[in-house]
């Protein structure tokens, strides 16, 4: 079975050209700083970079996979290609042509690059019909989403249908903040802790969100996976168990299984940054639910993502599990 990292991303020429020959008011472009890539969007001074070449050109990931050790990526867009806060009608156009894209990165490397999909979930039902198209596909192995849909929050009940046909489909949902929509964005403007803070921050408020609303409760075969760690929660968990056993407030939806009870139907990635930590997270949520995720191909991103787990003291199966096994446990069974 192949090492896997979950937690990958690709922006792809043919997609950007496309999405700005479509909707060139929404569509980003690739521009040059001296011997720096950038990515700018249309409207203000955004912009995404500097952007490292294996993000657009799937030979140069996969020489850095084979040095790195990995044998497969699964490959999702870059959080703010998710374009939760445009019109709908250019927002299903481009989840369309970014999957597809991402679909044709597989099939010409069909054993090395599989695909987490993206929908324009600020239209629920044109979701559903694009999650039922990729789904076509054998190598789309779930889907990624935001933290939040352009300020909703995941527990809202507008999302249910999804959640119900994910469920049906057997297929997982990856969590990825979008920079756009961080939680405290006013306090974390400088010193880069939009990223530092906000990012794993953003994971920590979406599971509060899932776990107290009874979403994972009423779904109990969806499979939600979580970069940056899992944030905030596998530290702070106890502190929701205590709340849950003595707040009201905590148990209006949840009332039989305290919060650290739903570790067993989420999955964590290991981009933790620090042996120590990683060494807690495994024996927090336990070592079928750690999968390995760099963020390849960002700065942020782990240089090792293997050595980092080799190194973080786990035994041979611990390992395994991580490296392998847990990966074809969360995914969508290929077709």
């Amino acid at each position: 079975m192949p090492t896997t990292d979950l937690h990958t991303h690709a922006i792809i020429p043919d997609a950007l050209r496309a999405m700005a020959a479509a909707h060139p008011e929404f569509g980003p472009e690739v521009f040059e700083e001296g011997d720096k890539t950038f990515l700018r969007y249309p409207g203000g001074r955004a912009r995404l970079g500097p952007l490292h070449p294996g993000i657009f050109d799937p030979d140069a990931r996969l020489a850095e996979m084979d040095v790195l050790g990995v044998d497969r990526h699964v490959v999702a867009i870059a959080p703010p290609n998710s374009f939760y806060h445009i019109p709908a009608e250019p927002a299903i156009d481009f989840a369309t042509m970014q999957n597809d894209a991402l679909i044709a990165w597989s099939d010409a490397h069909p054993d090395r690059l599989h695909v987490f999909g993206t929908l324009p979930l600020q239209d629920v039902d044109a979701s559903l019909v694009e999650f039922a198209r990729i789904l076509g596909h054998p190598r789309v192995r779930g889907i990624q989403i935001g933290t939040n849909i352009a300020g909703v929050d995941l527990d809202d009940e507008r999302f249910n249908p999804l959640w119900e046909a994910s469920q049906a489909a057997n297929s997982p949902i990856w969590v990825h903040g979008d920079q756009r929509q961080l939680a405290g964005a006013d306090r974390l403007s400088n010193y880069y802790l939009q990223n530092f803070i906000g990012q794993p921050l953003e994971s920590t408020i979406a599971m509060g969100k899932l776990i107290f609303s009874g979403v994972l409760e009423r779904y109990p075969d969806l499979r939600f996976g979580w970069c940056h760690g899992g944030g905030f929660l596998p530290y702070q968990i106890g502190r929701w168990d205590h709340g849950w056993g003595c707040r009201p407030e905590a148990v209006v939806e949840i009332d039989t299984h305290p919060p650290s009870s739903y570790f067993q139907k989420m999955f964590f990635d290991t981009l933790t940054h620090d042996p120590l930590s990683l060494r807690f997270l495994v024996d927090r949520v336990g070592p079928d639910h750690v999968v390995l995720g760099s963020d390849y191909p960002f700065d942020m991103a782990s240089a090792d993502p293997v050595g980092a787990a080799r190194g973080a003291g786990l035994d041979d199966a611990e390992l395994a599990s991580v490296l392998v096994g847990n990966a074809e446990r969360f995914l969508r069974p290929l077709g």
